[in-house]
């Protein structure tokens, strides 16, 4: 049985990968989900409780709620993230005015479904800190993306999930 501090310590790896995400999707101008957070109310909700609980039965069953509700807000956030990517960048590889452009934006496709692969099939499923490494290969894919757009010409920070945009 995790102890109350092991669980707290699960709580701040999800909150400093989190604001991770945060950050990404502020940098580039991807709106931030809701559903993480409420996936963080509810997991702390389940804190207080394993907190206030009485037999092991209960904090084993408080806590493996917790783990759940903040592994599956982080990975909400990701494939949030590569969703919105997807999106522009299939945008782009049909608007693509030659093949070599068209080649360029499908290899990303590719790259941006084998890390939602990866990230999805992630065997250690109550391990926040197991996404981690995901954070810098999902913004150095962002960042490579920036470049292609920008390579070839192309508006990059338009966000196709943000009503805001243009207004």
């Amino acid at each position: 049985m995790e102890t109350i501090e092991a669980i707290a310590e699960n709580i701040e790896d999800h909150v400093n990968i989190t604001s991770q995400l945060e950050m990404v999707c502020q940098c580039y101008n991807i709106n931030f989900e809701a559903s993480p957070l409420y996936n963080f109310r509810d997991a702390l909700s389940h804190y207080v409780l394993c907190y206030e609980a009485t037999t092991d039965e209960e904090r084993i069953a408080q806590g493996a709620s917790i783990k759940e509700h903040i592994f599956r807000g982080t990975k909400d956030i990701f494939v949030f993230i590569l969703y919105e990517m997807k999106e522009r960048t299939s945008d782009a590889f049909n608007t693509a005015r030659s093949r070599e452009e068209e080649q360029a934006f499908r290899r990303l496709l590719h790259e941006y479904k084998k890390l939602e692969i990866e990230i999805r099939r992630n065997t250690e499923s109550t391990i926040i800190r197991s996404l981690t490494p995901f954070v810098e290969k999902l913004n150095d894919l962002i960042e490579n993306t920036k470049r292609l757009f920008e390579y070839y010409g192309l508006d990059f920070l338009v966000s196709k999930n943000n009503p805001f945009i243009g207004i």
